[in-house]
């Protein structure tokens, strides 16, 4: 899909009904995916946030999910988990970020509470770890849920590029293991 065809469906999703839909890519099955209305999604915990995607970006896992390679990624998915996006909600719990905060999205949840997470290996957080478009709806959509919020999200950094930065939430970083 084009750029152009894509700021056509995001609008037309904007403007259809009632304001709590929007467009998403979604897995269905190996090999298919289409991009579909969904539901925006809502807080769901208080350590949740809802951020609105302003760029995403595919890696090498996202195409491993395509051929059908992790069957946790059940159809229905929507995929993604690298992204940069605002803030347009949170939870009560959430005391590190702001409505109107502009993010980077980590592809790993951390709740900063467990065993693994007290001692930093936050991708085997007994309650997050890789979820967004594994086992929870991804960030390849106009919104996204992100779970523990406060371990999950970074700040972006004045002036930065987005293009440049959505990279941070999983490309470069995994790039060097």
């Amino acid at each position: 899909m084009t750029t152009a065809e894509l700021e056509l469906a995001t609008t037309s999703a904007a403007t259809a009904g009632d304001g709590t839909s929007m467009k998403a890519l979604v897995y269905h099955g190996p090999g298919k995916m289409a991009w579909e209305d969904r539901r925006r999604p809502t807080i769901q915990n208080a350590d949740d946030a809802i951020v609105r995607i302003t760029t995403s970006t595919i890696c090498g896992t996202d195409l491993h999910i395509l051929k059908g390679d992790l069957p946790s990624v059940t159809e229905g998915r929507i995929l993604g988990h690298e992204a940069v996006g605002v803030i347009e909600q949170v939870g009560a719990g959430v005391s590190e970020f702001h409505t109107g905060d502009k993010v980077i999205v980590s592809c790993v949840t951390a709740c900063l509470k467990c065993d693994f997470c007290r001692k930093g290996m936050y991708s085997h957080c007994r309650h997050g770890g890789w979820i967004l478009g594994n086992t929870l709806d991804g960030t390849q959509a106009e919104y996204v849920r992100i779970p523990h919020a406060d371990g999950s999200l970074h700040t972006f950094p004045t002036g930065g590029e987005e293009e440049a930065l959505v990279m941070l939430s999983d490309i470069l970083p995994t790039v060097v293991f």
